[in-house]
């Protein structure tokens, strides 16, 4: 019993210290002469591993916080599918919004469409709400740093249902 709590406490120990030594190790604040106010993306890989379409639209509210809107599409059958609506707030600890590590909470709609049960969700109980959590990492690429890239996840809870993986495998977009 007592190496069990050894063990939780040493890992935590170590998730804290990484966490922290990530937070601590970000880039400076380097202002670039491109500033740019938003950014509109979308995952090239779920439309060609799954049928799975997503896309974003983020725009900068303040130095380092961003405001999301997000939508996706997850069809299977005869037109059925999973769909999402989602709003999130995104922080950049190091105060360059669309670069570096990014956090922030998550709030969406969500439903099943044809009688699928989807994490407790069901087609004829329409729309729910959930309430989620994020974090990842963006980058602004190219001489004029214009193409972008992020990566992440998290999860989302449906309040009436089960949890929902938030996966960000690789977004590309354009910084404008």
């Amino acid at each position: 019993m007592t190496s069990g709590c050894v063990r939780l406490v040493a890992v935590a120990v170590t998730l804290i210290a990484t966490l922290t030594t990530t937070a601590i190790a970000q880039e400076p604040v380097v202002r670039d002469s491109a500033d740019y106010r938003q950014v509109l993306s979308a995952n090239p890989l779920g439309l060609i591993l799954l049928p799975w379409y997503n896309g974003e639209y983020e725009r900068k509210v303040t130095e380092g916080v961003t405001l999301g809107l997000s939508g996706s599409r997850l069809p299977w059958g005869d037109g059925g599918g999973f769909y999402s609506v989602n709003t999130a707030f995104r922080y950049y600890p190091n105060g360059t919004t669309f670069k570096g590590f990014y956090l922030g909470p998550r709030i969406g709609l969500f439903w099943v469409s044809q009688g699928q049960d989807v994490v407790g969700i069901e087609e004829d109980r329409g729309p729910h709400l959930g309430l989620g959590f994020e974090l990842g990492y963006a980058w602004l690429l190219g001489s004029e740093q214009h193409l972008s890239m992020s990566i992440g996840g998290g999860s989302t809870r449906v309040l009436n249902g089960e949890p929902i993986p938030v996966l960000r495998l690789v977004n590309v977009g354009w910084a404008f």
